[in-house]
């Protein structure tokens, strides 16, 4: 094998558009079939959220977050390479932090919206969730009048985000706006991890062994703040946790740099990537089984999602590398026609995201209106309610899939 070239350059890798698409289609499954009636424990967040352990299901997030860190070195190496001044890079780095913050934040306080607030519940979510998407929206080229439009539809998007901001009210929030930050929400905490993986990347460049370090520092903080050691840092962490938030989950994504790096300039070998990727995952499985020996010490030593504890990040890290593999294989390797079917959605996965809990909102909406409960009722038995959450994950993944070939996509 080891004379096999690799298929394709570096920033043409499939398989990490295919990997990023089999993620959404098994968060789409998860998180509809939670809510299904006989629905087994494995098949859900570990159960009580301080419990010491996890499921497949608690994976999905840091793969995320891997995910995006893997992505950083193309990007930002492109940018350099097309000579973008250093300052333009930056500018870029922070309005797509910014965006990811915002949009978390408005998709975070649909948790807590009051049902005696001007719009329904649904009809909030809605409303915020179109206008996420005709704010970010882009349209081909090709299309005429595209850029027209497409200015169009991002002024009608920003208004109607203003107009849920000020129509929100919160079920402990007072004031004109009351919208809170709250805990950022799943894209805020990625926009807050690739604000420090980016600055990483920016500052320490194609220095694998300083990226690498950096994830031992990233996680010491994480162990520093459960210990009480960063007393100074406490105006910080009213806004963001500085352990969890830029510690571990940073540390999450900086690791998906350190594989990125690998990739950009890529040996020409895919047996070498695979043995390098491999050795990786075993090294940082390693390190978090190590770190759980410790769990009598400090909670912050236990496998715990919600407290995105280090060895709950490091092993979550480690199985996203090894998927990694499989979706090399079977992506740029030996390419599969089944698996390519996975990668238009990969490609437009902020639209996937976005798109699915719309549809929620919109059936919601529909329900209030009058229309029969009939998806929820699909759900009332778990045979049934598993072939539901199948129909749905597969639907959104084509829609978004479908949209990514014509085209149509979110960009930050």
């Amino acid at each position: 094998m080891e004379t096999i070239k690799d298929p394709r350059p570096a920033a043409r890798l499939q398989s990490l558009d295919l990997l990023r698409g089999f993620i959404i289609l098994v968060m789409f499954f998860v998180n509809d079939v939670s809510g299904v009636v006989g629905t087994p424990a494995w098949m859900k967040h570990l159960e009580p959220s301080n419990a010491d352990g996890m499921t497949f299901v608690d994976i999905v997030f840091p793969a995320f977050l891997l995910l995006v860190g893997v992505s950083i070195p193309f990007a930002i190496e492109s940018r350099r390479e097309r000579g973008v001044p250093l300052r333009q890079i930056w500018i870029h780095i922070l309005l797509r932090t910014g965006s990811l913050l915002l949009i978390g934040v408005l998709m975070v306080n649909g948790e807590t919206i009051s049902p005696n607030g001007p719009l329904s519940p649904a009809l909030w979510g809605l409303l915020t969730h179109v206008g996420i998407v005709l704010t970010w929206i882009v349209l081909p080229a090709s299309w005429r009048n595209a850029r027209t439009v497409t200015l169009l539809l991002r002024v009608t998007g920003i208004a109607m985000l203003a107009a849920a901001a000020l129509l929100y009210r919160g079920n402990d929030a007072a004031g004109w706006m009351q919208l809170r930050p709250q805990w950022w929400g799943i894209l805020g905490l990625i926009g807050w991890a690739y604000l420090v993986a980016c600055t990483v990347c920016v500052l320490l460049r194609k220095n694998l062994a300083g990226v690498i370090g950096v994830i031992g520092l990233l996680y010491c903080v994480a162990v520093a703040e459960a210990a009480g050691g960063l007393p100074g840092l406490a105006w910080l962490s009213q806004w963001v946790s500085v352990g969890t938030t830029l510690g571990s989950l940073a540390a999450v994504t900086v690791s998906g740099m350190a594989l990125g790096m690998i990739l950009v300039p890529g040996p020409t070998a895919p047996a070498s990537r695979f043995r390098w990727a491999f050795l990786y995952g075993l090294g940082l499985a390693t390190a978090g089984i190590l770190l759980h020996t410790a769990h009598d010490l400090n909670t912050v030593f236990t496998y715990n999602k919600n407290a995105a504890t280090l060895p709950w990040c490091l092993v979550s890290s480690a199985v996203t590398v090894w998927l990694w593999c499989l979706a090399y294989g079977v992506g740029d390797v030996r390419p599969q026609q089944w698996a390519m079917r996975l990668i238009p959605a990969g490609q437009n996965a902020l639209l996937a995201y976005v798109l699915a809990p719309l549809l929620y909102f919109l059936l919601e909406s529909l329900i209030a209106a009058g229309m029969p409960p009939w998806y929820y009722t699909l759900g009332s038995r778990f045979p049934i309610g598993f072939c539901r959450a199948v129909a749905f994950s597969v639907g959104v993944l084509w829609i978004a899939g479908a949209l990514q070939r014509r085209g149509i996509t979110l960009k930050l």
